[in-house]
């Protein structure tokens, strides 16, 4: 376990509605697995508050952790649209055993909206260190602008042949989306996974 006080250094915007915040370490040790979760204190109207998210970077991306968040009415969330590089937090961690299986090489990602952020993790692992995992991620959203992370989990899957990912929207957005529509249901999983037996299942959203 770890727990240190930082500053904010980045908030990356990635959809309409969802932004990246990247805090550097500042201490030393600091260790997680891809899909693991921390704890995060910030000033919520000059009073700490505390909340949890999921890494949404790997631990092959050195010298900071990122954690992705829809902004909402709530407020931390406020608090965290209002955030601005140099902000004061708090961080300790990790936490969580949602991570990749050392049994299972074929794997099947299922996910909703911001629950993408711990598969992330795990897919830029993988692909940053050339693991031998072969990974289908169904991903479903509202719409494609909130499909958070769209063109680097696409430039992976162009990269890397064992690494398939197929978006899915809940109304296609011009006539000319060739991607699926719908939910993601028995059916649309079993025709999109036809080896899904063969697959251990992550679901996230």
């Amino acid at each position: 376990m770890w727990d240190f006080e930082t500053g904010c250094s980045e908030v990356i915007p990635r959809t309409p509605s969802i932004r990246s915040f990247r805090f550097p370490i500042r201490a030393k040790n600091v260790r997680f697995r891809a899909g693991q979760f921390f704890f995060i204190d910030i000033l919520v109207q000059g009073e700490k508050a505390e909340h949890h998210f999921s890494f949404s970077n790997s631990p092959s991306e050195k010298g900071y952790i990122e954690f992705t968040k829809r902004i909402t009415a709530g407020a931390f969330s406020r608090a965290l649209a209002a955030m601005k590089p140099g902000d004061w937090a708090h961080l300790s961690g990790p936490e969580g055993n949602f991570t990749l299986s050392r049994k299972w090489q074929k794997l099947a990602f299922l996910s909703g909206g911001i629950g993408i952020t711990p598969l992330r993790s795990m897919m830029r692992y993988v692909a940053d260190k050339g693991l031998d995992y072969d990974i289908v991620l169904l991903y479903g959203n509202s719409s494609y602008e909130e499909i958070a992370f769209r063109q680097e989990l696409d430039s992976m899957a162009r990269s890397n042949p064992k690494l398939r990912v197929e978006h899915v929207l809940s109304e296609a957005p011009t006539p000319a989306w060739r991607g699926m529509t719908g939910r993601i249901v028995p059916g649309l999983v079993a025709e999109t996974i036809p080896d899904l037996r063969e697959r251990l299942f992550y679901v996230s959203g």
